[in-house]
């Protein structure tokens, strides 16, 4: 049996008649079960040796009104060493939209639940913080409601520091606080310091912490990130990333967009990865419409997207060193990136935000001098990250600031849902790539890295995102060779439901002229459902979930993006270390913050 079918059969044994409904989809299968029943099911699913579903990768809804039960609550498992998906899916009314926290059984349903509680005003009891996460906190209403109108927000400018009144003289001394004064989504609250375990001084602490803010614009965050601390002295007690402050309800945008026009609204979130973006979302509409692609446009994607996740490393390795002082570092990355930029600009018109890909295959054909670029870059980039390293890995300063520092276990990364180069560094050896590949990956030969050490660090995601622009140098040349072979060939399919017609058809045919038409005004129009797509980008599993109501526009597009689980890892990487150290430890998560916050 596979291992949805015994997992099926357990399931049933142990618990009879607990699955009222099973739903095979592309992407995935999902079984239906009662909220009662949520929390024995995920440990049994978690620990039984058979089944082994680490890691709880997403968390979800759906809004189906006026059906009741109206929300699906939908739990995204992964099993490594069987290489299978789950989800599970619990339904609920409008009248008690309340279902148990997970995060007793997978500590990285945090972040989850509390997106889903911000968006769609579903309620997780036993959650240890749930509060708003993207959102301002006097928000009203739940935007992701299909009762929530589209619109624009007003948005004030206030002076709110005006409200803190200076402390009056000889005033009796407050107890010791147990929150920190600062912003949520934009608005002045006071914020507890409770994460999802118990606050631990670190070894040997008695004496008094203090609260104080880092950032949202201390240039060492990467973004509009700001982390809540507590401190003793220069150590670092606890720590609580507050996010949204770059939240554009890009979701929610594209439910009001046919399936065709929502591309561009994804190359905005990770800035660093937009053809992953772009990739990700036509990958999910394809496996909805069964639409094929062609063999060059798939060769296409793959060198690009090799291409992109070269630029974004070489950002992730110069920042990380200008953050712990190298800062000659990042000038040479950023002096790599620009040739790279240049191709992206040669093929789409674009340096950053492409909107290239399209479902079928590509938006042009690669122009001519294409390959010769790219052959360039392959042979520009080596010397150079040989360079990079000359300068850092005999580099006492950098080794001391980097080896030992925010070290975790590879339980630990899975336990809250890490992916990508921060999980090879903890030991595991899962690259989508390789393991459930995509977008025709299994026909190259390139080595995954992972780490052999027992415990992963910030040197660690150093060593392993360099050696991933090796390979993925390996793979653009291979795709060269595979390109020459499809000269000539189309680059997008001729499914005629989702691609319009050729252009010079238009200038013979009327009946193509309309379908054009029809296609840019109204769209296409998928079968009821959903289908999920992932894709490996630089920072780990990107995933979209497409879901269609049978009209022209998505039902439901939700994003699982890498740096929203990974950053939720901050509070128990930087407990004990040093205020200095937290800049290492924020650019060894390589957050892009439009992927945090969406």
């Amino acid at each position: 049996m596979t291992t949805i079918e015994t997992t099926i059969t357990k399931l049933r044994e142990r618990f009879p008649d607990v699955i009222s409904d099973i739903y095979k989809f592309p992407g995935g299968t999902t079984i239906t079960i009662s909220r009662e029943t949520l929390l024995e099911i995920a440990r049994l699913l978690r620990d039984d040796p058979a089944l082994c579903f680490e890691a709880l990768l997403d968390v979800t809804a759906l809004d189906w009104p006026p059906r009741e039960p109206r929300f699906d609550v939908l739990y995204s498992l992964i099993s490594l060493q069987n290489k299978t998906r789950l989800r599970l899916r619990v339904q609920l009314s409008s009248e008690d939209a309340t279902v148990p926290s997970l995060t007793s059984v997978y500590p990285g349903a945090n972040f989850y639940e509390r997106e889903v509680y911000d968006l769609f005003g579903i309620t997780f009891s036993g959650h240890p913080f749930l509060q708003r996460i993207l959102l301002p906190v006097d928000t009203v209403g739940h935007p992701l409601r299909k009762d929530m109108a589209l619109g624009y927000e007003p948005v004030e400018f206030t002076h709110t520091f005006a409200e803190i009144q200076p402390e009056k003289p000889n005033a009796v001394a407050p107890a010791k606080p147990s929150s920190v004064l600062g912003s949520v989504g934009g608005t002045m609250v006071q914020i507890p310091l409770v994460l999802s375990e118990p606050v631990t001084p670190w070894a040997g602490s008695d004496s008094e912490t203090m609260l104080v803010n880092m950032g949202p614009h201390h240039p060492s965050t990467h973004g509009v990130l700001r982390v809540a601390l507590e401190v003793d002295g220069e150590r670092i007690v606890n720590a609580l990333p507050d996010v949204g402050y770059l939240h554009t309800g890009i979701e929610k945008t594209a439910e009001s967009k046919t399936y065709q026009k929502a591309i561009p609204l994804f190359d905005r979130m990770d800035y660093l990865g937009t053809l992953f973006n772009n990739l990700g979302y036509c990958l999910a509409v394809e496996k909805l419409m069964d639409v094929d692609v062609p063999d060059r446009a798939q060769i296409a994607r793959v060198i690009l997207c090799e291409l992109q996740r070269v630029q974004s490393h070489l950002v992730a390795v110069g920042s990380q060193a200008m953050d712990i002082g190298a800062v000659t570092v990042m000038t040479y990355a950023f002096r790599e990136r620009e040739p790279i930029l240049d191709i992206f600009e040669m093929v789409t018109g674009a340096r950053m935000m492409t909107s290239f890909f399209r479902f079928g295959g590509l938006a042009l054909d690669l122009p001519a001098g294409f390959s010769d670029a790219v052959r360039e870059i392959l042979k520009m980039i080596p010397p150079r990250l040989k360079e990079y390293e000359d300068l850092l890995n005999k580099n006492p300063i950098w080794l001391q600031r980097t080896r030992g520092i925010a070290e975790y276990t590879r339980e630990q990364a899975l336990a809250y849902g890490v992916t990508g180069p921060m999980l090879r560094a903890a030991g595991v050896n899962w690259d989508l790539r390789k393991d459930m590949p995509y977008g025709g990956y299994e026909q190259y030969d390139f080595d995954v890295p992972v780490s052999t050490r027992a415990r992963a660090d910030v040197l660690e995601c150093y060593y392993i995102r360099m050696e991933e622009m090796r390979q993925s140098l390996r793979i653009i040349e291979q795709g060269l060779e595979k390109l020459a072979k499809t000269k000539g060939q189309p680059y997008i399919s001729n499914n005629r439901k989702v691609v319009p017609p050729p252009k010079q058809e238009l200038q013979t045919s009327m009946e193509s002229l309309i379908h054009h038409f029809k296609l840019w005004t109204e769209g296409f129009k998928p079968p009821v459902g959903y289908a999920y797509a992932w894709v490996e980008s630089p920072r780990g599993e990107l995933g979209f979930l497409v879901s269609s109501d049978g009209s022209n526009q998505p039902h439901r597009v939700h994003v699982r993006t890498p740096s929203f689980a990974n950053l939720q890892t901050l509070p128990f990487l930087a407990k004990g270390y040093y205020l200095a150290d937290l800049v290492g430890i924020i650019a060894m998560t390589d957050i892009i913050l439009g992927d945090v916050d969406r």
